[in-house]
C-alpha cells in the first residue's frame, strides 16, 4: 500500500533531478557564454522553480490522501469484523454484546463516510492544476476543455471509491445507494454528489438522463464512439438499457450486475472499473457547465 512517507521519498528523488539539471545548465559557463546564456540560466531557474513549487503543493495533497486511504481501509476491516460479531451476538441472542456491535457499526460507518469526503477532497486538490508557473490555473483532463474540471474530477473521484467500497452493490430495488445502485443511479449520483443537479433536474433512469443531463450543463454527442475520442468524466449512454462513466486511460466505470441476490458487493464486480467496450452506445453526454 502506497503511503504518504513512500510519496514524500518519491518527491525527494524528484527535487534531486531538478538540482542536478540546474547544475548542469550552470555548467554551461565553462564551455559557452553565448548571448542567451543569461537568459538561458534564468529560464532554467524559474522552470525549476515553479515545478517543484507546485509539484511539492500537489505531492502533499497526494501524500495525505494515501494515508487517509490506509486509515479508510483499516475502518472497512473493523467494519466487517464488527459486522461478523454482531451476527454471532444475533445467534447467541446476547443483547448486550448486540448492542455493543450496533454502536461500533455506526461509529465505523460514520469514519468511512469521513474519511471517503476526506480522500476525495485531497484527491482533487491534488490535481486541481498543471504543473506550470500559475498554480491557480485550472487544469485540462485531456484534448477538451472542461468549463471545471474539478466538478468531472469529484464525479470521477466518487465513482471510484463507490466501485472500491464492498458495502455497495447492484440493485434495481435499493438503487440509491440504500445500500446498492443500478447503472443509472450510479452514473446520476456521481455528478450529483459533484455538485451538478442532474437528479434535481430529473433524470431518474436511462430513458430521461439524455434529457436531464443536458439541462444541467452536459452536451450530447451522438453516435457510437471510438475509445480515442472519448474524455475523462464523459457518460456513455444506451438510452434504452445501459450507461456507464468513462474515466481515461481506456477505462469505465459502472454498475453491472447483482451475482448473489444480496447487499453489497461480494464479488468486487457488481460495481467496477473495466476496459472500455463497444456497447453500443447512442452517444456521449460531456460536462461542460460553469459549476
Amino acid at each position: 500500500m502506497v503511503s504518504g512517507g513512500q510519496v514524500d521519498n518519491d518527491y525527494s528523488g524528484i527535487s534531486s533531478l531538478f538540482e542536478k539539471y540546474n547544475s548542469t545548465i550552470s555548467e554551461l559557463a565553462g564551455s559557452w557564454n553565448g548571448t542567451s546564456y543569461d537568459n538561458l540560466v534564468s529560464k532554467s531557474t524559474a522552470f525549476s522553480s515553479d515545478y517543484i513549487g507546485n509539484l511539492n503543493s500537489q505531492m502533499n495533497y497526494f501524500a495525505r490522501a494515501c494515508d487517509l486511504y490506509n486509515d479508510y481501509q483499516t475502518a472497512k476491516t473493523n467494519l466487517n469484523n464488527a459486522y461478523s460479531n454482531y451476527h454471532s451476538a444475533v445467534n447467541n441472542k446476547d443483547s448486550n454484546a448486540i448492542n455493543h456491535y450496533l454502536s461500533m457499526i455506526s461509529s465505523y460507518k460514520s469514519q468511512i463516510e469521513s474519511l471517503k469526503g476526506q480522500i476525495e477532497s485531497n484527491l482533487s486538490s491534488a490535481s486541481s492544476y498543471k504543473l506550470e508557473g500559475n498554480p491557480n490555473k485550472s487544469s485540462n483532463l485531456s484534448s477538451g476543455n472542461y468549463s471545471n474540471s474539478a466538478t468531472v474530477n469529484s464525479a470521477i473521484n466518487w465513482a471510484l471509491s463507490i466501485a472500491d467500497d464492498n458495502s455497495y452493490g447492484y440493485s434495481q430495488s435499493t438503487r440509491w445507494g440504500d445500500p446498492n445502485y443500478d447503472c443509472s443511479s450510479f452514473v446520476i449520483s456521481a455528478y450529483e454528489n459533484a455538485g451538478v443537479p442532474v437528479k434535481e433536474n430529473g433524470a431518474t433512469y436511462t430513458g430521461n438522463m439524455r434529457k436531464s443531463f443536458e439541462n444541467s450543463g452536459f452536451t450530447w454527442i451522438p453516435g457510437n464512439p471510438d475509445v480515442s475520442e472519448l474524455q475523462p468524466g464523459d457518460v456513455l449512454l444506451s438510452e434504452g438499457s445501459h450507461t456507464e462513466m468513462y474515466i481515461g486511460n481506456g477505462k469505465n466505470v459502472g454498475a453491472h450486475k447483482n451475482y448473489d441476490g444480496s447487499d453489497g458487493d461480494s464479488t468486487g464486480e457488481e460495481i467496477d472499473v473495466g476496459n472500455y467496450y463497444n456497447h453500443p452506445w447512442d452517444g456521449v453526454l460531456r460536462y461542460t457547465g460553469n459549476n
